[in-house]
């Protein structure tokens, strides 16, 4: 008996300590510790010193500390190249990250469709080549990512660039410049300022065989430092009848560090194809298979930001490199230019080349714009400067904006000027002239003048728009990407005569509605007639969903072009046909995921930009594209 009380005195003695510690240490789980607010906290009693208790396990566990959360920061940007600013009236062809993969863009001839004057030119679906040609010459449209100017550098291609083999996915943001001689296009590649890692992935899938994959990563570390990574891989068969299957796979990587105004990274861009053989419809006619690579890779530094510091100041080493494999021949026409010269003479199995140093600097003052760019191009055991100026002044009345550089490695010199004056909110006039020359040849019909003014009436947040384009007798550059046979042709001067609507036509519907019609019937490499029409419904309907956590875009797009000529020889003309096709876009983003349906040339209409190579019928492709924070 004695026994049993001194054990029922011990008990009554360590019962409030020991349910204490059982009791937390039930509560206080690891994965509870980041949630536990400081008011739930329950005290515990600690033994006096010395008591057996506090050698216990159980006590010592009520000692470990709480795991502090990783707070999100954000860090100063990398640094990224100068972006021009358009002053068209009524939009501007500029569309972030989000919004280009909201067009339904899948290359870069995609964004393209919507420039007035412009016709992209394609042999079939994603997989086939693509070139724009601007008032006719496939030679006034120049891609520029990251402020490198891409060239091409596939000898097949007899120096045009593929816009397909450009990596649209991985862009931050893209910006189309429409100045009256040539078309130039802005690339920036994606970046980050979050210490919270950030993934995006898309699935795609579709007609002809069609699937797509994309895969993004991107963080940046306390310290400043960068690291993205992403790849994009596709797929697709078409019918037997029109060639075999193909796949591409794009990869991006980008290491670099950012401080204050002081920036370094290393980018590196690569294409890696297998296209499959085309068949056109006449006997013989095909676009020969092709495997290769593509890289384009720098390293730079730079100080500033040219969208907003006062001083900027950046330069770039750059290399890039065309690798081939297929069948053995060596191109021995349409070399017309030194880049030709360079770059277009060896065999098709050898890899091709090329260095670009780049050196740019700049201030930003107000509505106030200037910068000067140096670029050498190194290729061949040959190179070429070409110096570049820039300078804008834009205000909401009066808006001047003026482009020069030197000749390039495609062997021309570009200088333009453009005014818009709006007296009046609702009237805006609209001008621009320049001239483009061929720096290698003393022949004038290798230089010509260009104008394109435009006079535009809003009403409401309606534009109405009237314009013309004139462009001086010319020697048109053959897209010959797709046929050897296909000849470049002298074409007196030529005007078109525009109209465009732009703007809000009703409560939530948009309009976007574009037309051309030349003066002449006899033009090459371009349709006499042309339009596109675009309906859209597009917002993320606020008030009904104020935490901005849905979102809808519906759009229906209606082109029409006539027929293009495609002279052949010295005489002969391949006339193509005229056609009219209907597509549609549906994107429903619900949190960060964003379903995606399209649906290109719905009434099935069988057409073809080039001769003989018929594009798809119906096409359907859809999928979802999901971003995260890990």
């Amino acid at each position: 008996m004695k026994a049993v009380g001194l054990g029922l005195v011990a008990g009554a003695v360590l019962l409030h300590p020991l349910h204490a510690q059982v009791r937390d240490t039930m509560r206080v789980r690891a994965r509870d510790t980041i949630s536990i607010r400081p008011k739930d906290s329950v005290t515990i009693v600690v033994p006096a010193r010395g008591d057996s208790i506090s050698r216990d396990s159980l006590a010592k566990g009520d000692t470990v500390k709480k795991k502090p959360v990783k707070r999100d920061s954000i860090q100063a940007p990398t640094i990224h190249s100068e972006q021009p600013g358009e002053i068209d009236i009524g939009r501007r062809l500029h569309w972030s990250r989000d919004s280009i993969l909201a067009t339904g863009a899948l290359t870069v001839a995609d964004l393209l469709d919507k420039v007035q004057g412009l016709s992209t030119i394609r042999a079939g679906w994603i997989s086939s080549p693509a070139v724009a040609a601007y008032m006719g010459d496939v030679r006034h449209v120049r891609v520029f990512l990251d402020g490198i100017e891409l060239e091409a550098l596939d000898p097949r291609a007899y120096g045009q660039l593929d816009l397909t083999q450009i990596n649209l996915w991985s862009a931050e943001d893209a910006t189309v410049e429409q100045g009256p001689e040539e078309v130039r296009v802005y690339l920036r590649t994606m970046r980050v300022v979050n210490t919270t890692p950030f993934t995006r992935t898309d699935v795609s899938t579709g007609d002809q065989q069609s699937n797509l994959y994309r895969g993004y990563f991107g963080e940046r570390f306390e310290n400043g430092v960068a690291l993205q990574f992403g790849a994009q891989q596709y797929g697709t068969t078409p019918p037997s009848s029109l060639g075999s299957s193909s796949d591409q796979l794009g990869l991006m990587a980008r290491v670099g560090w950012a401080k204050k105004n002081w920036s370094f990274d290393a980018n590196m861009n690569r294409i890696s194809r297998h296209r499959g053989e085309i068949f056109g419809l006449e006997l013989g006619d095909s676009i020969r298979s092709v495997e290769s690579s593509r890289n384009t890779s720098y390293l730079r530094g730079g100080y500033g930001d040219p969208d907003s510091s006062p001083y900027w100041a950046q330069a770039t080493a750059v290399s890039s490199s065309y690798g081939y494999t297929g069948v053995r021949t060596v191109p021995t026409t349409g070399l017309t230019t030194a880049a030709d010269s360079a770059l277009a003479v060896a065999s098709l199995d050898t890899s091709k080349y090329q260095t670009q140093y780049i050196a740019a600097g700049g201030l930003v003052r107000g509505p106030l714009r200037a910068s000067l760019t140096q670029r050498v191009f190194i290729a061949g055991g040959k190179y070429i400067e070409s110096a570049a100026w820039r300078g804008s002044f834009t205000t909401d009345r009066l808006s001047v904006s003026a482009f020069s550089q030197g000749k390039s490695a495609d062997s021309l010199e570009q200088s333009d000027v453009t005014a818009r004056l709006s007296p009046l909110s609702w009237i805006a006039l609209f001008g621009s002239a320049g001239r483009s020359s061929d720096r290698t040849i003393r022949d004038s019909s290798f230089s010509a003048n260009y104008v394109r003014a435009q006079a535009g009436l809003r009403i409401h947040n309606l534009w109405l728009i009237g314009g013309v384009l004139r462009r001086d007798s010319v020697r048109l550059t053959a897209p010959t990407i797709f046929d050897s046979s296909f000849t470049a042709r002298h074409e007196p001067a030529v005007t078109a005569v525009t109209a465009s609507v732009r703007g809000q036509l009703y409560r939530l519907l948009n309009v976007d509605l574009s037309a051309v019609k030349w003066n002449d019937t006899t033009g090459f490499y371009r349709p006499r007639y042309q339009t596109r029409s675009e309906l859209f419904l597009q917002s993320n309907f606020l008030k009904r969903f104020p935490s901005n956590d849905f979102g809808l875009k519906a759009s229906i797009v209606h082109e029409y072009r006539s027929a293009m000529r495609f002279p052949v020889g010295t005489a002969d003309v391949n006339p193509g046909i005229g056609y009219r096709t209907i597509s549609s876009l549906l994107e429903i983003r619900i949190l960060s995921a964003t379903i995606s349906w399209q649906f290109r040339n719905v009434l099935g209409e069988r057409y073809f930009q080039v001769p003989s190579f018929v594009l798809p019928r119906q096409t359907n492709f859809y999928g979802v594209r999901w971003e995260f924070t890990n």
